[in-house]
């Protein structure tokens, strides 16, 4: 059985003074101190080969700190285990510096961007590296990385399959995909963690051919609009889903911030509900004034929901939210298929604009509801009110716009 040997300290190493003979300080696994009689003092390791007794001088103290000294013991045990001989001449100009992987560099990105997303939108970038990015080069060296790596990994999303039956647009993901690469690449050399500019290297616009924009599918005609409501009112499948479609098109929201909508948030009292910064893409506090019919249906879903975290729950769970496909599903069950759950805001706003004689609020209340920046900075600066009563009555009318008929 091996002998314990307490580990040496800074304070121990300082104070040993030399002696007629040299001798030596453990800190133990085949690490020691050897202070000589000259009052000079280096690390070395004692370590076997083939059953003979080897040794290796590290450094001298101070130098090489304790620390340091430690960490050069851990890789060469590492180096012993793999079959490496600490004393070949090869091995002399080995660099015993830890390599950092791309996976390694990305893991510190994330936890600092994680700071600024909104948490379904972090999880989707860190989908995008899981599936497009870590499987060509997340395990290399992120300082060995280079130009044709890059281009193979961004030809290589052309190929790549994931679980979304959607039909993706590539080029778009090629973008998406090509951007995060820069993003850290540049984060990692600004926080010293590569000096790879491997990036600057490639020229986007060679490697990736232009894509139309794809706007999302909307329904903007009032007649239209005013059916597709009195058939979203009329499903037949969940309850969950039914309400969340039709909240989603009186409150003009977002579909992520109703399907992510929690009981805390809600405020029956003052009929608000107040959404954090950070749920927001803005980045902005945002209040939601809520009409009369909208608390009839979160009073209704009370009965379902009242007992979980979540407003408009999944199927099977009340801790998880409905996913992003489930309410564009429903809509294709109902045979909605020129419309989007994020299509209700491009109608809210066409017809709000086109009809602003007749309901007489302005941009900057329309903008508002839509939680969108009012204007430029200067302007946002002295624009103080959200509108949150205007923004009620506005919600009043683009209910009575939907349910009446003229």
């Amino acid at each position: 059985m091996a002998r314990y040997v307490k580990p040496l300290s800074d304070a121990e190493i300082k104070k040993a003074k030399p002696k007629e003979k040299d001798y030596k300080l453990f800190d133990g696994g085949g690490l020691f101190l050897l202070i000589k009689k000259n009052g000079k003092k280096f690390w070395k390791i004692k370590f076997r080969i083939n059953g003979k007794e080897n040794t290796k001088s590290l450094g001298e103290y101070p130098t090489l700190s304790l620390y340091n000294a430690r960490q050069k013991h851990l890789q060469l045990k590492e180096d012993l285990q793999n079959g490496i001989n600490p004393n070949d001449k090869s091995f002399e100009n080995k660099s015993l510096t830890k390599i950092i992987t791309y996976e390694v560099l990305v893991k510190e990105f994330l936890e600092f961007k994680v700071q600024e997303l909104s948490y379904d939108y972090f999880k989707k970038v860190k989908r995008r590296f899981e599936i497009y990015i870590f499987p060509i080069i997340g395990k290399m060296n992120v300082d060995e990385i280079e130009k044709s790596d890059i281009i193979n990994l961004i030809k290589n999303i052309q190929q790549t399959k994931t679980s979304s039956t959607k039909q993706t647009n590539k080029a778009e993901t090629m973008k998406i995909v090509y951007n995060l690469l820069n993003q850290s690449f540049t984060w990692g050399i600004h926080n010293d963690l590569t000096s790879n500019s491997v990036m600057g290297k490639i020229d986007k616009k060679s490697l990736i051919v232009k894509s139309e924009v794809e706007h999302f599918k909307a329904v903007v005609d009032k007649n239209e609009i005013r059916e597709l409501y009195k058939i979203v009112n009329s499903y037949f499948g969940s309850e969950q889903v039914k309400y969340a479609l039709v909240f989603l098109m009186l409150s003009t929201l977002r579909s992520i911030n109703v399907r992510f909508l929690r009981w805390e948030q809600v405020d029956f009292k003052k009929k608000i509900i107040f959404y954090d910064a950070k749920d927001m893409k803005t980045k902005e506090d945002f209040r939601l004034p809520l009409t009369d019919v909208m608390v009839d249906i979160l009073s209704k879903m009370r009965e379902f929901t009242d007992s979980g975290k979540y407003v408009f729950c999944a199927m099977t769970t009340t801790t998880k939210p409905l996913s992003e496909n489930t309410l564009g599903y429903a809509l294709k069950r109902m045979d909605i298929l020129n419309h989007t759950p994020h299509g209700f805001r491009s109608s809210f706003s066409t017809l709000a604009y086109e009809h602003q004689k007749e309901h007489g609020f302005s941009s900057e209340v329309i903008e508002t509801q839509l939680s969108h920046s009012v204007g430029g900075r200067v302007k946002v600066a002295y624009l103080r009110s959200d509108f949150l009563e205007d923004r009620r009555e506005l919600l009043e009318w683009w209910y009575k716009f939907l349910t009446r008929m003229d």
